[in-house]
């Protein structure tokens, strides 16, 4: 299951003093847009409470909720908070590795797998997100 690290634990906390809403807590979810060969897309947005059936992970007092099926992809990860010159923001890292099994077409280096989307005589390669 994923983990909170105390650094985006304690912005958890700010951020949601500042909005009002300090019993609340953060949800991470599974975003749309397709998965690429970095894995699925996730987004978080305040939540007043967990849903049914949502793991509840704590850490410092804060709170992230997550619903089944994005439980199931979040295995070994972990929320951090980052801030540096290109801004800040939380990001959801993999400290063990990053799953594997991308489907998009991908090989193990990032590249197009051989046939896959992004390969071939008309292709500058690439696409599916790869690379």
């Amino acid at each position: 299951m994923i983990t909170i690290t105390d650094v985006a634990a304690d912005k958890i906390k700010e951020i949601l003093k500042a909005e009002g809403v300090p019993q609340a807590g953060l949800r991470v979810f599974t975003g749309g847009g397709g998965c690429g060969c970095s894995g699925p897309t996730f987004e978080i947005a305040i939540d007043d409470k967990a849903g049914d059936g949502d793991t509840v992970v704590e850490n410092k007092g804060a709170k992230i909720y997550v619903d089944a099926e994005t439980a199931n992809k979040l295995g070994g990860a972990e929320l951090g908070f980052i801030s540096d010159e290109r801004g800040e923001g939380f990001v959801i890292g993999y400290p063990n590795g990053a799953p594997q099994g991308g489907s998009c077409g991908c090989g193990p280096d990032g590249g197009p797998k051989t046939g896959g989307c992004g390969s071939g005589e008309d292709s500058s390669g690439g696409g599916c997100a790869c690379g």
